[in-house]
């Protein structure tokens, strides 16, 4: 008893600096997809690359973040002697070199292409590795504050956003290179420093993944649940609207009369805005259903683009960022809540993986190319329509179908 009280105290004691390397972790590799997710726009148009163009090359950066998400994820469950930080530390090394490459390289569209992919394999991809690293501990029982390191995470980003608009005010688009790479080294340095846990774990999270993949063909499973089925549906519609808002902000604050700086500002709005609600998402979850919850939130996806097309000013669509605080921020812990509620008990894994994938993978994807199209082919305004009609599609969806909870299965 003497020795188990010992080891108690030990792990408390050690449980605070576990959740401080973690949340560093975090906030350095947010920072990171602050200035290649936030701005690579940005750093495109200022290479006079076409927005069709744009719109493919972050397209197809999208959809190999989700090949390389499973490859990753099969690699680790097979490979149980290299510790899970080690991968992460590789994958975060290759993102380096392509940013590397992209400061060197002279940017054709090809090349543009291949070191976007080569991102979208590696960084992109590692928020499902890093998460990992901490389930490591869960799996021991070790309690780590997701809550509280991803919200210090939205914080990093939205001062790195800001900064990072500041900075290219001053010295221009290609300076974004060279702090992504500085935040690259951070993370990697976090990642190095965080703890191994006692127990050889380190694989739980793939095994447990790699199990569910022996349940009932995805399409099969899809097709049975119709409440799945039509909320991956709407999803992909609300992230079509979001994917364009998101990514082509900065011709639209161009269109209002903004610039870069402008467009760093209105990347901190949402990234701060979206911290309160999920800090305080509990509390929301004691008084009413995750479905309401959802549907609310797809409602406010649809406000803000709707208020977009009616905006005139930069200070407008500053106000308008603010949404977030109802729109992703609610949906992002809404839907994992939501998805545990309608699908069966050995199915709750590959339906979070299928919110992934309709969201920042079809979803964008298709968002990325739409838009990029609609703004070389007609003009801002006409984007945000198109997004605007995604948007109240995908909220008449959910709205009609999302309904009470669904009686366990």
């Amino acid at each position: 008893l003497r020795e188990r009280m010992k080891s108690l105290m030990h792990t408390e004691r050690n449980l605070k600096k576990i959740n401080m390397k973690f949340s560093a972790i975090q906030c350095t590799f947010m920072m990171s997809l602050s200035a290649i997710l936030g701005f690579s726009v940005v750093l495109l148009q200022s290479r006079d690359f076409k927005s069709s163009e744009i719109g493919i090359i972050l397209a197809v950066e999208c959809m190999a973040s989700i090949f390389s998400q499973a490859f990753l994820g099969s690699f680790a469950d097979k490979h149980k002697n290299i510790p899970l930080k080690n991968i992460v530390i590789g994958v975060l090394i290759v993102s380096f070199a392509a940013n590397l490459l992209l400061m060197f390289i002279p940017s054709t569209f090809w090349t543009a292409v291949l070191i976007f992919t080569l991102i979208g394999m590696s960084e992109y991809s590692a928020t499902s590795l890093i998460n990992a690293l901490a389930i490591q501990f869960v799996n021991i029982g070790i309690p780590i504050n997701f809550g509280l390191a991803r919200g210090l995470g939205s914080f990093a980003y939205a001062i790195a956003g800001l900064s990072l608009g500041k900075l290219i005010l001053k010295f221009g688009a290609e300076s974004i290179l060279p702090a992504h790479g500085l935040f690259l080294l951070l993370v990697i340095a976090s990642v190095i420093l965080f703890n191994k846990p006692d127990k050889r774990v380190n694989t739980d999270f793939f095994e447990e993944k790699s199990e569910e993949k022996q349940v009932d063909n995805l399409w099969i499973m899809i097709s049975k649940n119709k409440k799945l089925l039509y909320f991956l549906i709407s999803i992909i519609l609300i992230f079509i609207s979001h994917g364009m808002l998101a990514n082509f902000l900065p011709q639209i604050i161009e269109h209002v009369g903004g610039n870069s700086g402008d467009y760093g500002t209105a990347m901190f709005l949402a990234a701060m805005s979206e911290i309160p609600t999920m800090v305080f998402f509990s509390l929301f979850m004691r008084r009413t259903t995750s479905g309401k919850l959802v549907t609310l939130s797809f409602a406010f996806f649809f406000l803000k683009s709707l208020l977009f097309f009616f905006s005139h000013s930069v200070p407008q669509i500053f106000m308008f960022q603010m949404l977030q605080i109802l729109g992703y921020g609610l949906f992002v812990p809404a839907s994992v809540y939501y998805v545990n509620e309608i699908v069966s008990e050995n199915e709750k894994i590959k339906g979070q993986s299928l919110v992934t994938v309709a969201s920042m993978g079809v979803g964008i994807t298709i968002g990325n190319l739409a838009g990029g199209f609609t703004l070389d082919q007609f003009s801002v305004p006409t984007l945000l329509i198109f997004s605007t009609i995604c948007s109240f599609l995908g909220f008449m969806i959910i709205l009609l179908t999302a309904g009470k909870k669904k009686k366990k299965m």
